[in-house]
């Protein structure tokens, strides 16, 4: 796990606030988020990930506004904006010479919908995005993995990405000639800024795919598991591919082994610990 730096604790506040406002036109009740996000951050102890900076900005919103999932509508919006896309995404993976590849590359570029670091998302960006080159490339082995393995396990990131998700999925069956004989789709158990969860993954028809169920993960605070667990760790050892999605999962994950890390780098923090520029698109193993 990436520990928190410094430069965390101000991108958090800022995540906050945006909620705040989605949330509420009450500038009171914006103002009051703020001030106690400033004090609860002035507690960390900085052995915290950013996800549990996440968690507590989603509480101190839900607490003071009572508003639990202020982006339901930017979801439902993104869902269905992605999903007008999805037919010139299934063009474009059927006309390239490595079907595959290019749908990691439209999954990887589908991680721009993401809005915790930005205030707008442009949905044209990521077919314009897909086509650069990674920065960490273990395309060949992923490639190998999807022929080889029996079990995928495969931690969704955000709405409206999701729906890039579904396709490299079906893609991945196509290649194969064959289902995989499990797939589990890991969705956060309750809202968590514009992060996929089970209502979603259920809109864009994730959990119609062949042999789909749904794991839910958490902060340990509900029903579900916390990312931190051993049983979350365990779930990697069941199956045979493990994919995390998304920046978020990098930094909760990224000292696990055998698995395959798709993202977009999105800040500093992350850009360093890759090696990396920011904005690159990156396909890495976790050796």
């Amino acid at each position: 796990m990436l520990k928190i730096r410094p430069e965390c604790v101000p991108c958090t506040l800022f995540t906050g606030a945006r909620m705040a406002k989605i949330a509420s036109e009450n500038l009171t009740l914006r103002r009051k988020v703020v001030s106690e996000l400033a004090r609860r951050f002035s507690e960390v102890t900085w052995d915290e990930v950013p996800l549990d900076l996440s968690y507590l900005a989603q509480e101190v919103v839900e607490d003071v506004t009572g508003v639990s999932d202020p982006y339901e509508e930017i979801k439902r919006r993104s869902n269905s904006i992605a999903l007008k896309h999805y037919p010139d995404l299934e063009r474009r993976v059927a006309e390239s010479p490595d079907p595959l590849e290019e749908a990691v590359r439209l999954s990887i570029a589908g991680n721009l919908i993401d809005f915790g670091p930005y205030a707008k998302v442009d949905f044209e960006q990521p077919f314009r995005k897909a086509s650069e080159e990674f920065a960490i490339n273990d395309y060949e082995l992923f490639r190998r993995s999807v022929s080889a393995s029996g079990s995928l396990l495969y931690f969704l990131d955000n709405a409206g990405e999701i729906v890039f998700d579904k396709l490299l999925i079906e893609t991945m069956i196509r290649v194969r000639g064959r289902p995989f004989d499990k797939v589990s789709l890991v969705v956060k158990e309750k809202p968590l800024i514009n992060d996929a969860t089970l209502e979603d993954a259920e809109e864009v028809g994730l959990t119609g795919i062949p042999r789909a169920a749904i794991k839910f993960i958490g902060d340990g605070r509900g029903k579900a598991p916390s990312f931190r667990s051993s049983e979350v760790k365990s779930w990697i050892r069941e199956h045979d591919l493990t994919i995390f999605k998304g920046q978020a999962n990098f930094e909760t994950f990224e000292g696990l082994s055998g698995a395959f890390f798709l993202l977009v780098v999105k800040c500093e923090v992350v850009a360093e610990a890759l090696g990396v520029g920011v904005g690159s698109l990156v396909l890495k193993h976790s050796g």
